[in-house]
């Protein structure tokens, strides 16, 4: 073999050589961290990393109503009664005017005593609680009478008349209720049926009132109570007209003992 040939197998076979070198130290063109780069160098590709979600701010609880004495009354026997009908059995004051019967036509003409040509009125009424602290009220007054004085009939006498009024609580203990209760009566009084002297009368009273509960013997329905306070009294008899303003109660220890009431609710 001449030294030509041999000359240029040598070249041939280093060419051949330094491209095969060239071809495995290529360098890695793909960026590090990508799909690619992981997937050349035969490990597994990174999850991508998702960013925490910010937390939602809860919004503050709605404010609720502004909270009063009477959201959480304290018990007691008024606030057993509460949306039941009371049935109340009392007398009925007319004021410093008293209604009279006259001699020997309504009452006994030998009668001594005076007081006996009185005539008194009691009054059947209902109250109802629609609230812890406004009740509503409403009756009726009425009486009627008559007889006979030895061989004389005595006229028979009537009176009758509505009453309506309301009631606010003004202070509640566990057996006692203070209420102020102003009602307005208006009534019609015969002295004797087929006169024509009958008296009609307005009174409007305004009074203070104290109710006892007897739950401290296990019956908190039945009550007993006084009133006393201030009454406005307007009467018409004939011709004749006359007011007048006085204390309803108060005058006097029988005052107020004849304003004494008994209730009962159902």
């Amino acid at each position: 073999m001449t030294a030509a040939r041999i000359a240029t197998l040598a070249v041939v076979a280093v060419g051949w050589s330094a491209s095969a070198f060239a071809q495995g130290a290529a360098p890695n063109t793909t960026a590090p961290g990508s799909p690619g780069a992981s997937a050349a160098a035969g490990t597994p590709a990174h999850p991508a990393v998702t960013p925490p979600t910010p937390a939602v701010a809860e919004s503050p609880p709605a404010a609720g109503p502004i909270p009063t004495a009477d959201e959480n009354p304290s018990p007691s026997d008024h606030d057993a009664v509460l949306g039941r009908f009371g049935i109340t059995a009392r007398h009925f004051d007319p004021g410093p005017l008293p209604l009279v019967l006259a001699p020997g036509l309504g009452c006994p003409a030998s009668s001594a005593d005076t007081s006996a040509c009185g005539f008194t009125m009691g009054t059947l009424a209902v109250r109802y609680w629609w609230t812890r602290n406004l009740a509503f009220n409403g009756g009726l007054a009425f009486g009627v009478g008559g007889g006979r004085d030895a061989m004389q009939s005595l006229d028979t006498h009537i009176g009758i008349g509505p009453i309506v009024g309301v009631s606010l609580l003004l202070a509640n203990w566990k057996h006692l209720a203070i209420s102020a209760s102003p009602e307005l009566a208006y009534v019609w009084f015969n002295p004797s049926l087929g006169d024509a002297g009958s008296t009609t009368m307005i009174a409007f009273h305004g009074a203070v009132e104290a109710e006892v509960h007897l739950g401290f013997v296990g019956v908190p329905a039945l009550s007993v109570g006084l009133l006393a306070g201030m009454s406005f009294q307007y009467e018409s008899v004939a011709e004749m007209r006359v007011w007048s303003v006085g204390v309803l109660g108060g005058n006097s220890i029988w005052g107020a003992l004849s304003n004494l009431f008994v209730r009962y609710y159902l």
